[in-house]
């Protein structure tokens, strides 16, 4: 059986040594071609294109091929939990595996997991002890190398370009991950990306496991490693028997490490357990123990951890960094690390992890059916129907399919049904909350009340990551929910289908017409315009032949081709395509803008989601680095650019001089804002993205509009990502196609004010004067209440468009995304 030293060249985790993706296949391919006891597979694609690999460790005879597939069943039984008696259950939890997933490299600047899993995996396989065969016999282990392929051959060869120089311990400079970089730890219930696709298949469609350990860094300072149990808040939609289940499961870790002698585990640290969306917090979710680890020193080289450094108290309570506690028993006293320290942490916590799932075995495999019974009993009569009738059935359709990634129970009417005084048409949706995933389907449909928790200071005590994240109001979706039994015909829903395409059945006297109020009719807008055919858009309500249809609405011109050409559009996408007889009295043609998206260096993952929603939605694009911005004749490129969001310092100085490479280095300066404002004084049109506001409002002379948010404390102004509700104007060209109740996303985003006197200023679209939260957690209503969300702002020739929030956030923002697109064309519009 070879080493991993024996393929990779060195042994895993060396200082100074930085395995990359192909070098970790490598070794994987070689120790599964050695060895019956694991089995390497392929799960899918990466977004550069890689193939994703898995690895099942078990013992021979659990890796034979009708035994594999009897464990897979029985877990998939349990999981899903109908059609078995508490009896039939006990029988199948005696008979079957514990499933345990295990993982390294989401983050990949977070190097350490990386590199210790040949190591884990060789030891894993090979071992003889009774405790490396009593895993293999009792577990199935889903052996995950890397979650992140792409981003590890990046980071690992940008570190081994620059070892021994200067830039060493520089930063990869671009996103880790093509689109999200850091936050492809943040699409676990939203599915945008491949390898979230790759994986969640083998988590919630294929194998179920009832254990999932997900290995990050790094670890509140000066703590070696942090272990659940999580800090409080918990999410009371998960099941008191995950939350239990991942305290025995981080106790057990921490144990393992004192007596290895391994200080300086702390708990209760920065990780809660209130959001829903990361590899580690979906399970919980799923009647599944999510753990997190997060270990030290993520880096190849080696460091003196100083304690005259160390700070007095970890953030969260005041608890000693120097003196043992509850959650920190074995302080750490620091002393030389080294990333094969780093790496023995993480390979002694999967063991312990590993431990749990064989000796508890039959208890994990019972408890996810007792988990299951028990959410479809709580799920009672209540249902969610998304009706068929709504003017963009089509993103309603991508909603389906993103919870069907989550394993969501879902039907689908085969007939009209009433339920009370209401009807609703064939085709429609209907979720029911009586099913074993119930905790993820309540959670996701329903708004988040993220509780008051501040500091001693009177802050905000920051949660993780978002405190709202209701997924039918940030994807603009409308549903009822009812508490009531009805009889309705339907079908199971495997995967949602875009809707049924309607075409005139005549040609139009003057034009097809596209519904603005269809995200995809955008996408369908800019093909065809692409294709050469005639698109306008209406500045009023226009007639067609299924009726009035609003401002904005894309006329294509009937002419030699376009019935073939607009009739594959309509097919894909699931478009309502209308006619129009004669033609309206104004209109505005419409081209394809040539867009060039702002590109700072260091890796901005707004960026990376509006390339992706971008492309989705087929609007071309290029990128505008910071070069570009300083050289200046921006207007001969382009006729819109976009700055996603940023701060205006970030923008304008860039990474620092020293930290990178030189052409890495310096940001837009001066100059280049300069040249931004030269742009739109000759006509250009600049969008800027939530903070990206800042730049002009700081750096345009005469800029006529403020926010108001800028410069308050958190204390008094503070949305940790949150769901608002804001009020459309929907005859502006900003706002076309919108409703006139907007769902947006806000992290503690900018609210515009309007100075006194100023003209050619719009403000289409203004939060409410009340009842301006949805879901997740707000303070400082009447701070921004009132004020303007979005501001049209006529600036010298041009225009700047500031949309005042996450309008594409990660890429879930269906909702407020035709206020990204309409700002884009009108840099095409005439």
């Amino acid at each position: 059986m070879p080493t991993p030293a024996s393929v990779l060249g060195f042994a895993p985790c060396t200082d100074y040594k930085l395995a990359n993706y192909e070098q970790i296949t490598d070794y994987f391919t070689a120790l599964d071609k050695s060895s019956d006891r694991m089995q390497l597979m392929s799960i899918g694609k990466t977004s550069e294109g890689r193939d994703q690999v898995l690895g099942i460790v078990s013992s021979p005879e659990n890796l034979k091929p009708a035994n594999l597939k009897k464990y897979q069943d029985i877990a998939e039984r349990l999981a899903h939990s109908r059609g078995l008696t508490d009896a039939q259950a006990k029988e199948l939890a005696q008979e079957g595996k514990s499933v345990a997933w295990v993982d390294f490299g989401i983050h990949s600047t977070e190097v350490a997991p990386t590199q210790t899993a040949p190591q884990f995996a060789y030891d894993l396989v090979r071992g003889e002890s009774a405790e490396a065969k009593s895993i293999r016999d009792n577990v199935i282990t889903l052996f995950n190398p890397n979650v992140n392929p792409d981003g590890t051959t990046h980071v690992s060869d940008w570190y081994m370009k620059y070892v021994g120089t200067e830039y060493q311990d520089s930063d990869y400079p671009e996103l880790y991950q093509k689109y999200a970089g850091h936050d492809d730890n943040r699409d676990w219930f939203m599915f945008n990306l491949p390898e979230t696709k790759n994986q969640g298949n083998i988590l919630w469609h294929t194998w179920y496991p009832q254990l999932v350990y997900n290995t990050h860094q790094t670890a509140a300072y000066p703590a070696r490693i942090f272990v659940p149990p999580f800090k409080d808040p918990s999410n009371p939609n998960i099941q008191p028997e995950v939350i239990r289940g991942i305290n025995a499961v981080g106790d057990a870790m921490t144990q393992r490490l004192d007596r290895e002698g391994k200080v300086g585990a702390v708990s209760r640290q920065q990780y809660d357990q209130w959001w829903n969306g990361g590899l580690r917090s979906v399970p919980a979710f799923h009647n599944q123990i999510g753990i997190l680890t997060e270990t030290a020193h993520a880096s190849a080289t080696p460091t003196f951890e100083d304690p005259a450094d160390f700070p007095k108290t970890f953030p969260y309570q005041g608890v000693s960094t120097s003196e043992p506690s509850a959650f920190y028993p074995s302080p750490y006293k620091g002393g030389e690390w080294h990333l094969k320290d780093s790496c023995s942490y993480i390979e002694s916590t999967g063991w312990a992890y590993l431990h749990t799932a064989a000796t508890d075995r039959e208890e994990w495999l019972y408890g996810v059916y007792r988990m299951g019974k028990q959410a479809i009993q709580a799920g009672g009569d209540v249902s969610y129907i998304i009706p068929a009738d709504q003017a963009d059935f089509a993103t309603a359709a991508k909603m389906i399919n993103v919870l069907r990634w989550g394993d969501v129970e879902v039907q689908q009417a085969t007939a009209a049904f009433t339920v009370g005084d209401k009807s609703y048409p064939k085709g429609s949706y209907i979720i029911r909350e009586a099913q074993p995933f119930r905790p993820y389907v309540v959670d996701l449909m329903n708004p988040q009340v993220y509780p008051d928790r501040r500091n001693p200071d009177g802050s905000p005590e920051r949660p993780y990551d978002m405190a709202g994240w209701t997924l039918p109001y940030q994807m603009g979706v409308q549903f009822d929910k009812v508490d009531a039994k009805f009889k309705v015909a339907t079908t199971q829903v495997e995967w949602a289908k875009v809707p049924n395409y309607r075409m005139p059945s005549t040609t139009p006297g003057y034009a097809y017409a596209l519904d603005p109020r269809v995200n995809d009719s955008f996408t369908a807008a800019m093909q065809l315009v692409k294709a050469g055919d005639k698109v306008t858009r209406t500045k009023d309500a226009v007639t067609t032949d299924q009726g009035s249809w609003p401002a904005g609405t894309f006329l294509v011109a009937a002419g030699q081709g376009t019935k073939a050409r607009v009739t594959a559009q309509a097919r894909s996408l699931g478009l309502q395509v209308a006619s129009v007889a004669t033609e309206p009295e104004n209109t505005l043609a419409l081209s394809q803008p040539r867009i060039g998206l702002y590109h700072g260096w260091g890796g901005n993952s707004d960026e990376g989601w509006t390339r992706y929603v971008l492309e989705q939605f087929k609007f071309p694009y290029g990128q505008v680095h910071d070069a570009d911005v300083r050289a200046g004749a921006l207007n001969d490129k382009y006729d819109v650019i976009v700055l996603p969001d940023a701060s205006y310092n970030s923008m304008l100085n860039g990474e620092r001089a020293g930290s990178l490479p030189p052409e890495y280095t310096g940001g837009m300066t001066a100059a280049g804002i300069a040249n931004l404002k030269a742009f739109v004084n000759n006509g250009g049109t600049l969008v800027t993205v939530n903070d990206a506001a800042q730049l002009p409002i700081r750096a345009f002379d005469n800029f006529p509009v403020t926010d108001v948010t800028e410069g308050v404390p958190s204390s008094d102004y503070y949305s940790p990502g949150s769901v608002v509700a804001t009020n459309a104007n929907a005859n502006t060209r900003l706002t076309w196609g919108l409703p006139e109740k907007l769902d947006a996303y806000s992290s503690t985003s900018p609210a515009f004010v309007v100075k006194e006197g100023a003209t050619s200023v719009t403000t289409p679209v203004n939060y409410p004067t009340s009842g301006v939260l949805r879901s997740g957690w707000l303070l400082g209503e009447n701070l921004v209440a009132g004020k303007a969300a979005v501001a049209d702002v006529g600036y010298g020739d041009g225009q700047v468009l500031l949309l005042g929030t996450s309008v594409q956030h990660r890429a879930q923002a269906h909702g407020t995304y035709k206020l990204l697109f309409n700002a884009l064309l009108v840099g095409g519009e005439s």
